[in-house]
Parts: C-alpha cells; sequence; structure tokens
C-alpha cells in the first residue's frame, strides 16, 4: 500500500518510463515534462516536448469495498484502502507541427495498457516509508471519454485546445492512515452509591 507520495511519484515513473524511449527513430529525443496548472496556463515555450498533465483524481468505484489485512499488533480492526484513479492528457507540448510526433510517440510507446510496478515507482516516491509492496502495481490505459466530454474539459482549462489523448492510471491503492494516540491517557473512577 502507498502513502500520498505516490499521486507524483507515480506521474514521475511515467516521465521516466517515456523517456526510456526517447531514442526511437523519428522521436527526434523526445523530452517529458509534467504540467502544473499553472504552466498550462503559461503555455509552451519554443521548445519540443510531451506534457503529462493530471486533470482529475477520482476514487476507483471497484475498489472501495476492498479491506486490507490488520495490521500485526493492531486486533482484528479492518483497514479499508482508498484506490484512486488518476485521469492525465498526453499533450503535445510544442508551438510548431512537432506536437503531433510526440503525441503520436508517446501513445505507441503506451500501447493499449503498460503496467508498472513497485520496481518502476519507488525511486520516485519521495520519504523511505512510501508503503509500495511486491504486489503493488499500476496500469496506463487510454481513457474512453466521449468527443463532448473531451472538449467539455478543455473548455475548463486554463489554456486553448492543444493535440491530446486522455489516459486512465489505474488503481493507486492508499493506505489509511492510522490515528495515534497523544499524550497521557487516564481514567476517574467515581463512587456508584454507598458501600454497606
Amino acid at each position: 500500500m502507498a502513502t500520498f507520495t505516490a499521486v507524483p511519484g507515480v506521474l514521475e515513473a511515467i516521465k521516466a518510463y517515456l523517456e526510456r524511449f526517447k531514442n526511437l527513430p523519428g522521436a527526434n529525443a523526445a523530452s517529458v515534462i509534467i504540467l502544473s496548472s499553472q504552466s498550462l496556463k503559461e503555455g509552451p515555450d519554443e521548445t519540443h516536448k510531451l506534457g503529462i498533465y493530471l486533470h482529475r483524481i477520482s476514487i476507483d468505484p471497484f475498489g472501495r469495498n476492498r479491506h486490507l489485512p490488520p495490521k500485526p499488533g493492531a486486533g482484528n480492526q479492518p483497514r479499508k484502502e482508498l484506490p484512486l484513479n488518476l485521469h492525465v492528457l498526453l499533450i503535445g507540448w510544442s508551438k510548431t507541427m512537432q506536437e503531433q510526433s510526440l503525441l503520436a510517440w508517446a501513445m505507441q510507446v503506451l500501447g493499449s495498457g503498460t503496467e508498472l510496478d513497485v520496481a518502476d515507482i519507488e525511486d520516485h516516491i519521495s520519504g523511505s516509508s512510501s508503503g509500495w509492496q511486491d504486489q503493488d502495481r499500476v496500469q496506463i490505459l487510454p481513457e474512453d471519454m466521449s468527443n463532448e466530454d473531451f472538449m467539455r474539459l478543455w473548455d475548463s482549462l486554463s489554456h486553448p485546445y492543444m493535440l491530446s489523448a486522455p489516459y486512465i492510471i489505474k488503481t493507486l491503492r492508499l493506505e489509511p492512515v492510522i490515528e495515534l494516540a497523544s499524550g497521557v491517557v487516564e481514567s476517574i473512577v467515581l463512587p456508584m452509591g454507598e458501600l454497606e
């Protein structure tokens, strides 16, 4: 199970995965950038990059009722996981026709379903207690989105439409935060009547 640091970590892992293939013939040593809302607003500079923009985080409806095994020494208290899906846009981040090649290159590299596991992601998650285990993995899939929804999405963004493709990253499983008791616990005993 991962912690919240896995969200930016997964984006960095996708960036690193794509850059492994930047020297494919015709890719022109493609580079990748993770876009913030501010950088999306400012628009591309004169360089040519593929942009990854996280536009939405949703709860995976198929994982809402999964429970994790109890932690050792914590009794039989069930722990609900928080299953997240990350919705991203791959954007041809260029002011020229290079945007077409950049987006097509990224779509070919990711194909119809790329899987990243702990070996791909762990190096990109800050902190030593990220919680990722050997069985944890995410899938990067093309997201099924109607033209109307796709254009409505771009209408809500701070930049005019750019050549892009929607993808979904499924399923990032976050571990619940366990509340730690702090301070001294005291008990008060009150008499319940007179002793005989």
